[in-house]
């Protein structure tokens, strides 16, 4: 499973980085952390985000 996160993480934030996505600069955490945080929780806690943080 932690294979799988970071070659989520990885995609996810080549990704944003190939359509040019521009961060806000109030964040605490990156988008692509965020994106992978969704994925991760839709495809290993059906949708949960309470137990994947």
């Amino acid at each position: 499973m932690l294979n799988e996160i970071i070659a989520i993480y990885a995609i996810t934030d080549d990704l944003l980085k190939a359509i040019g996505h521009k961060e806000d600069c109030r964040r605490d955490m990156n988008d692509a952390e965020i994106i992978t945080t969704a994925i991760c929780a839709a495809m290993f806690f059906n949708g949960n985000h309470k137990y994947c943080l």
